[in-house]
């Protein structure tokens, strides 16, 4: 895992290295094991090594080859090494050292741009190809690993975090606005290539970016996406089933590759449960910690007993006969405002996901140097979804009559009937919708209404906030089939922002986060899998429990469904009292206008709306 960073200077001007260090300065605020720079006429990188892979241990970055004229920077983890040897010929002696950044160099020298066609894991690079004056920026299909850049008529900057674009004198700072008022109606549903600043952009997972750098323009292309039309055949449901389990066995050994002890998160649902056990049985039962978020022995009211996961996590740890478990039942902050300003820190200003529950876990594992941790996110979002999204198949096959009289409710009914609207329909009604929420403030989900009620929102602002999803393909494609839906559930947006917040917080704690359930090879396969298999009444994820029944203990396997919170310490009745009492003596002492937005019903702001008003205080008041 690292950090990476790097600049091209426009009409041939040499990159200066004190800008490089200036970059390098605002990116290592976790204390990187090696670092080092390098700058060649109007090429410059950087690179912040986390070791963590037992190639790591002797990898140096940057890295040139000096016969294609080739440099590299890059924070990469390979899955399909062997499959790349293979491709490219490489001796078997030199296998067990040679780099995942080597592979994906000698990929680019042989392959060019379809180089990330070959590539399977989580990766974001940047390579300056001196021969053909191009830079070639890529990053990962789902994208795990995170890749900002900005353009201007001087230079291109790229870095793992906003703040190494931040560091450079010059850079255009002003403010998104749409972004900002998307903070406000639903943070994780932004467009995935956007940030708070207008002109700092995320590379979007599936895409590389060439900047040419004689024309000084640079173009972007998706070179990916998952396949909803292909159904596997196969004999028998017990092959189906074993197909589903070798994928997922494979999806976890790939990612506890590791030179230090491996960590996974444990919160007993039916996602990090089995891949608990699977890494466990991987790692021939040794090298494994778990870090589960939960309550201390000693709280015993019943509504935070009720958002507590405890005795399932127990239960897996018993089944499997793990011991190294870390119980976190403290929050790492002391404080709502150390809270709201380490996020802010960590994310450069408001961002999508802030995923401050998973703090203190990470926090233990710096203290442990486990440099891994295994995630059980997106499983809901394919291989685990509960399969409901069935009533679109159920729309086209069967009989209608039948199928719409099975509605419980005027809503189901709707739902039932979403398939037979054509998008351009829907997207009518929503603009309808819309209009009408912003004229009398209801008709709407109960949270966007109070951001209307609490803010002077501009309706150019109200009208735009789901835009891109309609831009996209999701809300275009999502009902044509099951497995359409499938798909569109596990590219929205919300899915890679958070994977990437994982990650840009884990860099902070020394851990790298890894996730078995967004191996494309296994998302690929449970797509491709029959969706008459995949849901059977309301017992949900039948395929997926019996896939893995000989992980998961029978508390496990037959729960139905998960209402323990991600860090039931942080929401006690004395915690969340804790922040009402701090919203209010916060919005009392803040100036009534704050540029850019303008609050105009106290009563209507609540947490969700916090950080964001936090931050534009910080920045525009002082």
């Amino acid at each position: 895992m690292s950090s990476i960073f790097g600049m091209i200077r426009s009409g041939g001007q040499p990159v200066d290295l004190k800008d490089l260090h200036q970059m390098e300065k605002a990116l290592n605020h976790w204390e990187a094991d090696a670092s080092h720079c390098s700058a060649e006429e109007e090429a410059g990188f950087g690179h912040l090594m986390l070791y963590n892979t037992p190639e790591s241990l002797n990898e140096r970055l940057p890295l040139t080859l000096y016969e294609s004229r080739l440099t590299i920077t890059s924070d990469a983890r390979l899955d399909n090494r062997e499959e790349l040897f293979d491709q490219l010929n490489i001796h078997a002696a030199d296998r067990r050292t040679f780099t995942d950044s080597a592979l994906i160099l000698k990929t680019y020298e042989k392959f060019g741009h379809d180089c990330v066609k070959h590539l399977t894991g989580d990766f974001a690079f940047a390579i300056w190809d001196k021969k053909n004056r191009q830079l070639f920026c890529a990053r990962d299909h789902m994208g795990v690993k995170p890749f900002f850049y900005y353009f201007d008529p001087k230079c291109f900057l790229l870095a793992s975090e906003k703040k190494g674009i931040l560091a450079i004198p010059g850079v255009n700072t002003a403010i998104n606005q749409q972004f900002l008022f998307n903070q406000l109606f639903n943070p994780v549903q932004q467009a995935e290539d956007t940030t708070v600043y207008r002109e700092i952009h995320r590379l979007a997972p599936a895409h590389y970016l060439v900047l040419d750098a004689d024309q000084w323009k640079i173009s972007r292309r998706k070179y990916w996406t998952l396949d909803p039309f292909t159904e596997i055949k196969l004999p028998s449901k017990k092959e189906y089933l074993e197909g589903l389990k070798w994928h997922f066995d494979e999806a976890v050994k790939c990612r506890i590759r590791s030179a230090y002890q491996v960590g996974a998160e444990l919160s007993g649902g039916l996602d990090s449960s089995p891949i608990v056990a699977a890494a466990w049985h991987a790692l021939e039962k040794k090298s494994l910690t778990t870090f589960s978020n939960t309550l201390s022995a000693d709280i015993n009211d019943e509504i935070s007993l009720s958002k507590s996961e405890r005795p399932f996590i127990e239960e897996v740890l018993r089944w499997n006969g793990i011991t190294d478990s870390i119980m976190v039942t403290e929050h790492i902050f002391s404080t709502i405002e150390e809270e709201l300003d380490f996020g802010l820190f960590l994310n450069d200003g408001p961002e999508m996901w802030n995923p401050v529950w998973q703090m203190p876990m990470k926090a233990e594992a710096r203290k442990r140097n486990v440099r891994t941790m295994l995630s059980g996110f997106p499983g809901d979002q394919m291989v685990t979804d509960k399969g409901k999204g069935i009533y679109i198949d159920e729309y086209y096959r069967k009989n209608l009559i039948t199928h719409l009289s099975a509605a419980g409710d005027f809503r189901d009914l709707i739902r039932r009937m979403s398939p037979g609207f054509p998008w351009q329909l829907r997207y009518a009604f929503q603009y309808f919708q819309s209009v009408f929420q912003y004229c009398f403030h209801s008709g709407g989900r109960p949270g966007l209404i109070h951001t209307l009620k609490a803010f002077e929102v501009p309706y150019k602002y109200w009208s735009k906030r789901n835009e891109h999803l309609w831009q996209g393909d999701y809300y275009k494609g999502y009902l044509k089939s099951y497995r359409h839906n499938l798909k569109a559930k596990v590219s929205k947006p919300m899915v890679s922002l958070r994977m990437e917040a994982e990650t840009r917080h884990g860099i902070y704690f020394r851990t790298e986060p890894r996730f078995p359930m967004a191996d494309i090879r296994l998302i690929q396969y449970y797509l491709s899998i029959p969706d008459k298999l995949k849901y059977e009444g309301e017992l949900t994820r039948p395929l997926w429990r019996e896939a893995v029944s000989a992980y998961l203990p029978g508390m496990i396997r037959e729960r139905n469904s998960k209402i323990g919170d991600m860090a039931p310490f942080m929401s006690t009745p004395e915690k969340i009292q804790q922040k009402k009492d701090f919203l209010k003596a916060f919005l009392e002492q803040s100036d009534s206008q704050s540029w850019p937005l303008n609050i105009k019903n106290r009563n209507k702001v609540t947490m969700n709306h916090l950080e964001t008003i936090w931050w534009i205080k910080q920045k525009f008041r002082g």
